[in-house]
């Protein structure tokens, strides 16, 4: 059974701004923080799949202080019912397989900056699907990968700066 995107506490025009989306987030910690980047930007911030937390848990609660009201939450089941939703705006997948640096991307107000779990991230499929899609974000030969709230901060602030911080 399919079920709708669920959408709290309120609903922004994306004209004027990025969407940052997190497929199967596993620590508690990353989304309240998340959630916080997501308040600080007016960036709508989209949950995708099975989270490894719930919402109520003290670490998200703490983390994401008294920003998660502030925060336009989608909640979707499923990454196409996730893919389906944001239609027309691009997907922009990060990772650290990407081979086009984030500084290259031209981001266009609405864009969806996508992140997959801590421990695994984006699916390959996904990846190999639209690889002109992929970024990643420059970072020294011998380091694996940024902590998920800092990846989701450089990119996003990334896309701001871009769009000249709307708002």
């Amino acid at each position: 059974m399919r079920a709708a995107a669920v959408c709290w506490p309120f609903r922004r025009s994306v004209a004027d701004t990025l969407q940052l989306a997190l497929f199967e987030p596993e620590i508690p910690d990353n989304a309240g923080a998340i959630a916080r980047l997501c308040a600080a930007t007016g960036a709508p911030l989209h949950l995708i799949g099975r989270l490894g937390f719930s919402l109520q848990h003290p670490k998200a609660k703490r983390s994401g202080m008294d920003y998660w009201e502030q925060v336009e939450v989608h909640r979707h089941l499923t990454l196409p019912d996730f893919l389906q939703a944001v239609k027309p705006h691009p997907v922009w997948m990060l990772s650290t397989h990407g081979e086009r640096a984030l500084y290259d991307a031209n981001f266009a107000p609405g864009a969806v900056l996508l992140f997959g779990p801590e421990s695994r991230g984006l699916p390959a499929d996904l990846l190999r699907a639209e690889p002109n899609r992929v970024l990643r974000i420059p970072m020294r030969p011998d380091a694996r990968s940024l902590n998920l709230a800092t990846a989701a901060a450089v990119a996003l602030y990334e896309g701001v700066r871009q769009l000249g911080f709307p708002g």
